[in-house]
């Protein structure tokens, strides 16, 4: 265990609240964005490209901003979106039929379930919805009662395994919600579609999800982790690093969530309980795979400091972070040489 000294880096400290395009006259590309909501959050999309491709790239730009936001209203699992028509029926007790679009996604999460032993679990969507998580304007004050948790937590252990095809059930009581997969998902097949347009140097900022590929004007991108320690209106930067082709995810504790009696409850739950996992802050993964980095994220958090290693080797993942209740840090070798830290911390490495 070592105490790691903040170092210098090109990064602010403070994470502006709004971005805005600079020019150079001598760079050789432009930088595009555009800024909107999508998936419950304000998604930031940036493409650098040759300035005579301004209309292509719009046009690009817009096809991958309908892409992700069809797509928060489709796989919602709430609303009137066609997960949110599955869940209620399956939430009935039919057996439904899961549309063909959604197909490839169902099948992700149940892969990123089945290979994390079940610590990543897409079928929470009752219990989140009974601990308020699933809005905002529900969020509680205090924890729901404990027989309806276990109620609920029963039927998600009679629910049946999915099998990959186009039907899932009965299983009562249950729904499924891919809070912890979805951003990953889309935010690559939004890639892909910029790409397959001729712009491959990109980066999407999701909220918490931050994809990037490429370059800008032959620099790699570079994006910062948030310091959930440090509490304010503005977002303060705990480290940076140059991710190259890659996602970074963070699951933290402070995204969403309440405190009651001294005890902070977040919306990553365990599914082994119902309740919500305890003992890290905050937890970032970087891989190539965006909807991998975010369901084993989420699964990595709710292992908990100790077990995360031990299931980040299980995953094949070797750039992870983890953010501990006690304010120290563990990394994994490979990530922790790639951090430029804006602070002191006490940092375990793991191999």
């Amino acid at each position: 265990m070592a105490t790691i000294q903040g170092q210098a880096a090109p990064y602010p400290a403070r994470l502006p609240t709004r971005v805005h395009a600079v020019s150079h006259f001598l760079a050789r590309q432009t930088t595009y964005r555009q800024r909107f909501l999508a998936m419950g959050t304000e998604v930031l999309m940036t493409v650098a490209a040759d300035r005579r491709s301004k209309a292509a790239v719009e046009q690009a730009m817009n096809t991958a901003r309908h892409l992700l936001i069809d797509f928060g209203r489709e796989a919602w699992a709430w609303g009137g979106g066609a997960l949110a028509q599955l869940n209620r029926q399956q939430a009935a007790g039919q057996v439904v039929s899961i549309p063909p679009s959604l197909h490839g996604l169902f099948a992700k999460a149940w892969e990123i379930h089945r290979s994390s032993g079940g610590l990543f679990e897409p079928r929470v969507a009752a219990l989140v919805r009974l601990w308020g998580f699933d809005d905002p304007a529900r969020l509680r004050s205090a924890p729901p009662d404990a027989g309806e948790i276990a109620a609920l937590r029963a039927a998600l252990a009679a629910a049946p395994d999915y099998d990959g095809g186009l039907h899932y059930g009965p299983a009562p009581q249950t729904g499924w919600d891919f809070g912890a997969l979805g951003k990953g998902y889309i935010v690559d097949r939004a890639i892909d579609s910029l790409r397959a347009a001729g712009f491959g140097d990109v980066s999407i900022d999701a909220g918490g999800h931050v994809a990037t590929r490429g370059t800008r004007d032959n620099r790699p991108w570079r994006t910062g982790l948030r310091d959930p320690f440090e509490q304010g209106e503005q977002a303060y930067v705990l480290a940076s690093l140059q991710p190259g082709e890659a996602s970074v995810v963070t699951h933290g504790d402070d995204q969403r969530g309440f405190e009651f009696e001294g005890c902070r409850y977040s919306h990553l739950l365990d599914p082994a309980s119902g309740w919500p996992a305890q003992g890290l802050r905050a937890l970032t993964v970087v891989h190539a795979d965006g909807a991998l980095a975010d369901a084993a994220g989420a699964a990595l958090f709710v292992a908990g400091r100790q077990r995360w290693p031990a299931l980040a080797r299980q995953l094949g993942l070797n750039r992870v972070l983890a953010l501990h209740a006690d304010g120290s840090a563990s990394a994994t070798r490979t990530l922790a040489r790639e951090l430029s830290w804006k602070r002191s911390i006490t940092l375990s490495l793991v191999d």
